[in-house]
Parts: structure tokens; sequence; C-alpha cells
């Protein structure tokens, strides 16, 4: 579609709000803890909402890391594979993490 095609598209006017009031979010701000200003916004510890701690921290078990697993043994294995071998598995690796992906978005509907 060349640019001569395209729909005209509404623009805001210089003085329109693209949101909800500022007072009604400043509001909300004010009623939800981690929103609120504070000099210790950045601080960890001493842990001062153990409920969101928690949340975090099963957050972050969900995901493994590089550290937690030796993947040095595998490279011989790897190289000696053939180019084929590799595709395959690498295809089917990546089937594997976007289908891990869908799932647990389709899970978190009902968490």
């Amino acid at each position: 579609m060349g640019d001569s095609e395209r729909p005209e598209v509404a623009r805001p006017e210089q003085n329109e709000r693209l949101s909800s009031d500022t007072n009604e979010n400043e509001a909300k701000s004010n009623e939800e803890p981690l929103l609120r200003k504070s000099s210790r916004r950045f601080v960890i510890f001493p842990i001062q909402y153990p409920d969101i701690w928690k949340m975090y921290k099963q957050a972050q078990a969900s995901f493994w890391t590089a550290e937690e697993v030796d993947l040095s043994k595998d490279l011989p294995h790897w190289n000696k594979l053939k180019a084929e071998e590799k595709y395959f598995i690498s295809h089917i690796l990546a089937f594997f993490a976007a289908s891990d992906g869908i799932v647990n978005e389709n899970l978190g509907i009902f968490i």
C-alpha cells in the first residue's frame, strides 16, 4: 500500500490527553504500595513486602540459568553430529521453547 493509498489516521489534538485524567492516575499510584514515591524505591533488603518477594522468587524459579546446567560435556558430542542432525535437534529445541511459552501463557490465565 503506497502513502497515497493509506487511510487517514486520527491524530489527537495537542491539548488532548491520551490517557485518563492525571489526578485519577496519581490517586491509583498512592493506593498501590509499589507505585508510591519512596527514597527506598530501589532498595531490596530488608524485604518490606514478603508476598511480592515470594511471587518474585516463584517467577524466578520457573526459569533455568546457564549456571545451573553444565553444558561443557555436551560440546564434544554436538561437534560429532552431522549437519542434518544439528539442524533437526535445533528445530526440535526451538519447537519446545516456543511451545513452552504458549503453554505458560495459557496457564497464566488460570493462575
